[in-house]
């Protein structure tokens, strides 16, 4: 971020998506750091950061995992919402499954898998300079206005970042609106599996422990034929 440009492109990404996230809070159920609760999933909109390439920002969400505990279902659930995530309106640059531990205080941390899905947008998928003249063309003739933005003077640029913040708010919340399907068809799908599997930790466990006190009890019957014995003498 060493020039004005840079710094002014940054701004103007993450005061839309800054939006989207407000709104999302204010629809849903608001979490901390700016996240949000749909239907038993946490999701979170990533800063967004300007690249050789173009403009790209991260949507992830949680795998709920406390449906799938010992059943070993977590990749199989990353698969399908990735799966429904690459036919989306705009196909992921990246989808990977990513394990975070947070700190939630001095003695207990918690850890979960997330699906975290990468998009990356280049400035003519943004704007076009057809979009450009037509919003300059309303601004001459007075049907819109263009908010003040630090740092633009012209018009020309003021109408560039507006289409840009414009453009990127619309298209992450709808990569959200799709993205909560996606977790949607999942969850139904395997949250009704797990139901069915055998938690095969829990059974391994429930052997061995039985083996270990299984043992001792054979050698009871003759402790007490002994016992007796002794009384007769």
């Amino acid at each position: 971020m060493g020039n004005l440009r840079d710094q002014i492109f940054y701004r103007a990404i993450n005061d839309s998506l800054d939006r989207l996230r407000n709104e999302m809070c204010l629809k849903y159920k608001p979490k901390k750091e700016n996240r949000f609760f749909v239907n038993w999933i946490t999701y979170e909109i990533g800063v967004g950061r300007l690249g050789p390439e173009g403009i790209m920002f991260e949507i992830s969400s949680k795998i709920p995992g406390e449906f799938f505990a010992g059943k070993g279902l977590n990749s199989k659930y990353f698969k399908e919402v990735r799966d429904i995530m690459m036919k989306a309106f705009k196909k992921p640059h990246d989808v990977k499954m990513e394990n975070i531990v947070r700190s939630l205080n001095i003695n207990e941390l918690k850890e979960r898998d997330y699906v975290k899905c990468a998009f990356l947008f280049k400035n003519e998928e943004l704007y076009e300079e057809d979009d450009i003249d037509k919003i300059i063309k309303a601004v001459t003739i007075g049907k819109m206005e263009l908010p003040d933005i630090p740092g633009i003077t012209t018009l020309g640029g003021k109408a560039v970042i507006y289409k840009m913040q414009e453009s990127i708010y619309s298209a992450a919340a709808r990569l959200v609106a799709e993205f909560i399907k996606a977790n949607d068809v999942a969850i139904k799908k395997y949250a009704e599996l797990a139901k069915s599997l055998p938690v095969k930790v829990a059974k391994k466990t429930v052997k061995k422990t039985a083996a270990k006190k299984a043992a001792p009890k054979k050698a009871a019957p003759k402790a007490k034929a002994t016992s007796k014995g002794a009384r007769k003498k």
